[in-house]
């Protein structure tokens, strides 16, 4: 009696976060992937090198870097908690133009797969600021997973939730 055994999609999945509900988001959603799939998760957080150079002449910018490790380590296990094993995964840090280092870590570590959140910013900060996850999906040969941000529920003008209750 042959097994039902799910193929294995992906080997291995990067997973960018910016402590954000819409990368919360994103690495819920590659960890279903990768637990599907038996693929290794890499969760990747990369430090904005103009702010982290702010930073760094006005603290101890080894005790930063470590604060944030331990904030990344904070936010993924509390994205992770649930019902379901988390899959295995490795938190990585680095320092540099987000879109640049994330392509180059999935490139590094081979990955088939990018899920990435996005926030949906407005053409006005596109043009200004770029979006890390266009510039991800323009310079990557690797399939991206955009995963968009949370809709908010409708509501309802007063005056028709009045003859919604006035109808049941």
């Amino acid at each position: 009696m042959a097994r039902n055994v799910s193929p294995r999609v992906f080997r291995s999945i990067l997973c960018p976060v910016d402590f954000s509900a819409n990368s919360r988001a994103a690495l819920r959603y590659a960890a279903m992937l990768a637990r599907l799939s038996d693929a290794h998760l890499t969760i990747l957080y990369v430090h904005d090198p103009l702010l982290a150079a702010v930073m760094a002449t006005r603290t101890n910018a080894p005790a930063m870097i470590a604060a944030t490790e331990t904030e990344l380590q904070r936010f993924v296990a509390g994205s992770l908690r649930g019902g379901t094993p988390a899959p295995t995964y490795t938190v990585k840090t680095r320092a540099g133009t987000p879109s640049r280092e994330i392509v180059n870590a999935a490139e590094q570590h081979g990955c088939d797969l990018i899920v990435i959140g996005y926030r949906g910013a407005g053409r006005t900060s596109r043009l200004l600021f770029g979006s890390t996850t266009e510039g991800v999906m323009r310079t990557t040969a690797v399939p991206v997973v955009a995963i968009p941000p949370a809709r908010r529920q409708a509501r309802l003008p007063v005056a028709k939730k009045r003859n919604l209750k006035r109808a049941s």
